[in-house]
């Protein structure tokens, strides 16, 4: 059994500096993603997240989408394929008396497209010793403004449009497996609205250019309907031509993939994130991040 239906879809949003900065955007892969979806078909994917940032902040949310996956791609074969969707979050954050708007609200409804090829088309059955398969796909996302001027809250500093690209990539030999993404990019332009700072003046922040680095996934085939592995991601927020600080986060934590429920067209990811590095300007957290995908 493979994971053929998943996608490697670039949703998973890390609320990280609420009340001063953005909603930050960044990745979180799981194993088996990066390869294509069913042919012609429709599925509906979540992307729950729950984080605990220390001493006593918590953030639950979760996007949504629905996804078409076109026939085939420019080879006219079931080789290469188009993914299409529509997704957006919400969900809660802390705000601990912060002024500036309910904890509660929404953030990045986004379009995205992503192209998978196959690099190398396995002769050999899935998960057995001579199985061999390389998926490559490019992805792009535009997210819209929020319309939020809160200063605090789920959705606070995601006022503004954005865009997302990547390349991803899945590896399998074997029972091994990895999705690997080497570097994801996020540039967010400046907020519509205005934002009163120390002085008494309005200004419109601008995001700018955050960055992913080697946000991977993989790990072993224990059962055939089971991967086991590791997640690893390491973001630099705010990295350039942004009004706010550079901050970076180094995560990594258990990984797995569950295709037990195939037959009915549903499979689960999950990933629990323990950060090994945060700059000076950036508290630790713990973050547990699931996909859900049902195909129609």
């Amino acid at each position: 059994m493979t994971l053929r239906c998943l996608s490697g879809i670039l949703t998973s949003l890390s609320a990280l500096a609420l009340v001063s900065a953005p909603l930050q955007a960044s990745a979180d892969e799981f194993i088996g993603f990066g390869q294509a979806g069913v042919p012609g078909g429709w599925a509906l994917e979540a992307f729950p997240v729950f984080q605990h940032t220390s001493p006593n902040s918590n953030t639950i949310y979760s996007s949504f989408n629905p996804a078409y996956f076109t026939e085939t791609g420019f080879t006219g074969t079931h080789r290469d394929q188009f993914e299409f969707w529509l997704n957006g979050s919400v969900g809660y954050s802390n705000t601990h008396g912060a002024p500036g708007g309910s904890g509660f609200g929404g953030a990045y409804p986004n379009l995205g497209i992503e192209y998978y090829y196959n690099v190398l088309v396995p002769d050999q059955p899935p998960g057995s010793p001579g199985y061999k398969t390389f998926w490559t796909s490019p992805t792009f996302t535009i997210a819209f403004p929020n319309g939020s001027s809160k200063t605090a809250g789920f959705g606070a500093g995601a006022n503004q449009y954005s865009f997302g690209f990547n390349v991803n990539n899945y590896l399998q030999i074997g029972r091994w497996g990895i999705t690997f993404n080497p570097i994801e990019l996020n540039y967010a332009t400046r907020n519509l609205n205005e934002t009163a700072i120390a002085d008494g003046q309005m200004v419109k922040f601008k995001g700018g250019l955050s960055a992913t680095f080697m946000d991977v996934a993989g790990g072993y085939q224990v059962r055939d309907d089971l991967f086991l592995g590791l997640h690893h991601a390491y973001s630099i927020y705010s990295w350039k031509g942004s009004d706010f600080p550079e901050m970076r986060e180094g995560k990594i934590g258990p990984s797995f993939t569950y295709f037990g429920f195939a037959k009915y067209g549903l499979y689960v990811s999950g990933n629990v994130n323990f950060d090994y590095y945060t700059s000076s300007n950036l508290k630790k957290s713990v973050s547990v991040t699931m996909a859900i995908v049902k195909n129609l």
